[in-house]
């Protein structure tokens, strides 16, 4: 059932290992849900998450799902995408992101490879265009993309912390192993991977 994270990660980060740890839950300052409603699949995880929220009141949670969960009733910002929409909503992300200069170009150009044409793939991929194809609204994945990215300051500009957590609406899909990459690709773009 992992199959799709286990390609993804490897096309995106040349090894199955997935950066992230349990502390990194009290450090976010935004929770990227995607594919997963929490509250009812991995509900320890959750109430760890809860803990961390109260703890920490301004942490912002963007689920992503078709479906209106309980997790999503707890969201900031609930993206009620149409099913299967999971990559144009990520490249419309990176689009914001790339539009009003919120990636970290140091990271990119120290860590990865291929970036540019990561770039001209999501050119089309503006919110508009976005929010027709997902079933969005267009402010809302600009909204999104602001508190992913953790700064709307542009290049240089210090970075809250941001924690995806995904599961099987990603990975259980025939384009499993995109959604895997595509959500990945967003931590790369920012810099916001490798750290706590």
């Amino acid at each position: 059932c992992m199959s799709s994270a286990v390609a993804g990660y490897k096309a995106t980060l040349g090894a199955d290992a997935p950066p992230a740890c349990y502390d990194d839950i009290d450090l976010a300052q935004t929770v990227f849900i995607t594919g997963a409603n929490m509250a009812w699949a991995h509900p320890v995880l959750y109430r760890r998450l809860e803990v961390a929220r109260r703890a920490n009141p301004s942490q912002k949670w963007i689920v992503a799902d078709p479906r209106r969960t309980e997790t999503a009733a707890d969201a900031d910002l609930h993206l009620q995408l149409l099913p299967g929409t999971d990559v144009v909503l990520h490249h419309a992300l990176l689009h914001v992101m790339l539009w009003e200069g919120l990636t970290d170009n140091s990271f990119i150009a120290a860590h990865t490879t291929g970036f540019e044409a990561l770039r001209d793939r999501v050119r089309e991929f503006t919110p508009a265009h976005a929010a027709q194809v997902c079933g969005l609204k267009a402010d809302h994945i600009v909204q999104a993309a602001r508190w992913f990215a953790g700064t709307t300051s542009g290049e240089g500009a210090p970075r809250t912390p941001t924690l995806s957590l995904y599961c099987q609406g990603l990975n259980q899909s025939s384009s499993g192993t995109d959604k895997n990459s595509t959500l990945i690709n967003l931590h790369l773009a920012t810099g916001q991977i490798g750290k706590p």
